[in-house]
């Protein structure tokens, strides 16, 4: 199964799927496939782009961590939603050599009024990359959603 965090456009996107459960170093958590797509602009004309990771361990605490904050921010009434309240980073990958990271917050780069940006940066080895989107609350909503069916107890 597999948690979708989505651009407000639909035309960005990091999902997340997690795989078998594992342990490391006495940690609870999952070998994952992460896959983004999204696009970039060369001054004329916007193209596509995609990429995909397998092998990456992500920690169950960590994920869970991201699902529950993101989670309580979208569950207050829209009136109260303030982006300053959901400004934070994650680090979601712990084995060495591997990287993912998400950061809610602004960015210099993007303009935006009401809708959070959010920020992904990711390595495997040699592979490194990043990219950032704007999503909104319902995209939120629906990937903690998703990560709630992903992450039974363990």
């Amino acid at each position: 199964m597999s948690a979708v965090l989505r651009s407000n456009s639909g035309e960005d996107e990091l999902r997340i799927e997690l795989c078998a459960p594992e342990e490391y170093a006495s940690d609870a958590g999952f070998e994952a496939h992460l896959s983004i797509r999204g696009t970039h602009w060369d001054g004329d004309h916007t193209f596509p782009f995609t990429a995909s990771v397998e092998g990456v361990w992500l920690r169950y605490a960590d994920l869970t961590a991201l699902r529950d904050h993101v989670a309580q921010w979208t569950a207050q009434p829209l009136e109260h939603l303030d982006e300053a309240t959901l400004t934070r980073d994650f680090e979601l990958a712990r084995l060495p050599g591997q990287r993912l990271s998400i950061r809610f917050g602004p960015r210099d780069d993007v303009v935006t009024t009401l809708n959070p940006t959010v920020s992904v940066t990711f390595s495997a080895g040699a592979l490194r990359g990043g990219f950032h989107f704007v999503t909104d609350q319902s995209c939120l909503k629906m990937f903690t959603d998703e990560l709630s069916v992903d992450l039974p107890r363990l």
